[in-house]
């Protein structure tokens, strides 16, 4: 019988199974005979006789795929830590060297911590027992300022022996009584440079004296503990509100009556007593080891930009800022000064709102009609945009810890003191902030806005300041009704028209002015005063030729000029009663 294909596969796979299992089953002893060969024949041919040729390799055949693979070679043992360090070391030099170096000094930083404390808290207990003397003296110019009070009380507590200035003998017991035997005032009235020598020779005399001034006994008895003088802060550059500093243009104002006494009282009166006190903080700063400073405190917003209407101030703020600049560069060179900072702070709005000029209503009322028509619309538009501010005035504790800031170096503000983890950060904190800042920085609400303004062009800026005026003047167009205009009423002397005036112009020799104002021909006739009845000589002639022709010049005169020849003071009226009766 033949078999079918069916059977003849199936044959066929079991004789593979068969022989599949028979080589599985004597091929482990295989490679060792193999092995065994491969060694005996490796014997013969090194310790055989010397003569036998060498025999040829003898490879036993292998059994191909069905060869078993030799057991794989046991694991390394595993390597220490130690090695494992090393060897990361070796392969990343530089974060080993850096943390080697971290460690270091973390190590030293705590062990100096803890000395440190240890010997301060024995330093502090000395310090129980023996009061220490008060040498360094802080002087602080304009004590009876706004702002004066709390920088001397707070000067005071820091450890500092203050003499401040006040313009009145009354203020003196007032600011005295303050403090706690460690405060001085003298009288400096800056509308009267003739008290700047009696101030001068004052303060050498308190320099001389024992402290506290409450102390019993001799004040002048002599003591080891000289004061020594450390420090000057100007509050004079600072205006107070007052008519001097009301706001008014340019063309507008009086120089010799309205900014000449501004600039002396915040210009003049300020710079004169720096330069006396110069030459002894350069000695004291020869003689004791720290950092000495001068420190001007000046309006922001005259300092920085300059705002329309507010000349007076602007004016003298500007020309102070320049002399600080000066004497910086020449203290820089100057030989025994590298000791001596020359700051200046750009005050904001501090403690109580300052009551501004612009909300007068009778500010425009010296006036002429042409100024009025020429500015009185720009003024009108920043006095309606400046009553509507609501800028919350900055706390005088930040003035006053900035200003003691630069005093102590930054040692004794109220950052100062604070650590982390056991460890003083205060004072690095307040040395960096102060080195980024430099010799002058800004403090207050709105001061950090005009520093920032005083870095724009100067098209953009003027853009800017024009603003309120143009969107006064867009409202005024878009309404129905145009607001009113302030009324303005001229003077009677004014009210001379040109039909009726004559300027009389004599040589300069013999130029006399009448300082007496004119009078109504309305009034009764025992009124009326002689027009020539006070006459004085001029001490400016060239003042003449800056008379103008034309009527609307004899109204933008200026009257308030004192020696100075003006168009309006040189006017004779020449028409009858009748005729001035008829205008």
């Amino acid at each position: 019988m033949v078999p079918s294909i069916d059977e003849v596969e199936e044959y066929f796979q079991s004789l593979e199974r068969f022989l599949t299992n028979s080589l599985a089953a004597a091929s482990p002893g295989l490679p060792n005979i193999r092995e065994a060969v491969h060694r005996l024949w490796v014997d013969i041919s090194r310790f055989g006789p010397p003569g036998l040729p060498s025999f040829p390799d003898i490879h036993v055949p292998g059994l191909g795929a069905f060869e078993v693979p030799p057991p794989p070679p046991p694991p390394p043992p595993p390597r220490s830590l130690v090695e494992k360090a090393g060897d990361w070391i070796i392969e990343h030099p530089w974060k080993s060297s850096s943390i080697v170096v971290i460690a270091l000094g973390a190590g030293l930083l705590a062990g100096y911590t803890t000395f440190n404390m240890t010997h301060a808290h024995k330093r502090r207990v000395r310090s129980t027992t023996v009061t220490p003397e008060k040498r360094q003296v802080v002087v602080v110019l304009g004590g009876d300022h706004p702002l004066g009070l709390p920088l001397i009380i707070e000067l005071e507590q820091k450890g500092y022996i203050v003499i401040t200035s006040v313009s009145t003998p009354e203020a003196v017991s007032s600011i005295e009584s303050k403090g706690h035997g460690y405060v001085r005032a003298l009288v400096l009235d800056p509308n009267e440079p003739g008290t700047i020598p009696t101030f001068l020779r004052s303060l050498a005399s308190t320099l001389s004296r024992r402290f506290p001034i409450t102390a019993a006994g001799d004040p002048y008895a002599a003591t080891p503990y000289h004061p020594l003088l450390h420090s000057i802060i100007s509050l004079l550059t600072l205006p107070i509100p007052s008519i001097h500093t009301a706001p008014t243009p340019i063309e507008q104002l009086s120089l010799r009556s309205t900014y000449l006494p501004h600039l002396l009282s915040t210009h003049f009166a300020p710079l004169q007593a720096l330069q006396a006190l110069l030459p002894l903080l350069r000695a004291d700063a020869q003689r004791a080891r720290g950092s000495k400073s001068i420190i001007v405190c000046l309006p922001a917003a005259d300092a920085r930009v300059g705002l329309p209407f507010g000349g007076v101030s602007a004016m003298s703020a500007a020309a102070t800022l320049r002399a600080l600049d000066v004497l910086r560069r020449e203290v820089a060179v100057g030989q025994g000064m590298n000791s001596i900072r020359i700051v200046a702070v750009d005050v904001g709005v501090v403690g109580e709102t300052p009551v501004s000029g612009l909300a007068n209503s009778h500010a425009m009322d010296d006036w002429t009609p042409s100024e009025k028509a020429t500015y009185g619309q720009a003024f009108t538009a920043l006095r309606e945009t400046s009553m509507g501010q609501s800028r919350r005035p900055e706390d005088i504790s930040v003035l006053v810890n900035n200003i003691v800031g630069v005093v102590s170096a930054g040692t004794k503000t109220k950052m100062a003191s604070k650590t982390i983890c056991g460890i003083c950060v205060g004072v690095g904190y307040e040395k960096i902030r102060d080195w980024i800042r430099g010799d002058r920085f800004a403090v207050g609400a709105g001061a950090g806005t005009y520093t920032l303004a005083s870095f724009l062009p100067g098209m953009v800026l003027d853009g800017l300041l024009n603003l309120p005026h143009i969107l006064v003047g867009v409202r005024n167009w878009l309404l129905p009704v145009p607001p009113a205009q302030p009324h303005t009423v001229p003077k009677v002397a004014r009210s001379v028209p040109s039909s009726t005036a004559v300027s009389v112009v004599l040589p300069p020799s013999s130029l006399k002015v009448s300082r007496t104002p004119l009078v109504s021909h309305s009034s009764p006739p025992e009124a009326v005063a002689p027009v020539l009845e006070q006459t004085e000589p001029l001490s400016e002639p060239e003042d003449t030729s800056e008379h103008e022709t034309g009527s609307e010049a004899d109204f933008e005169s200026n009257s308030g000029d004192g020696d100075a020849s003006t168009v309006e003071s040189s006017w004779v009226s020449l028409g009858s009663r009748g005729s001035t009766d008829e205008i």
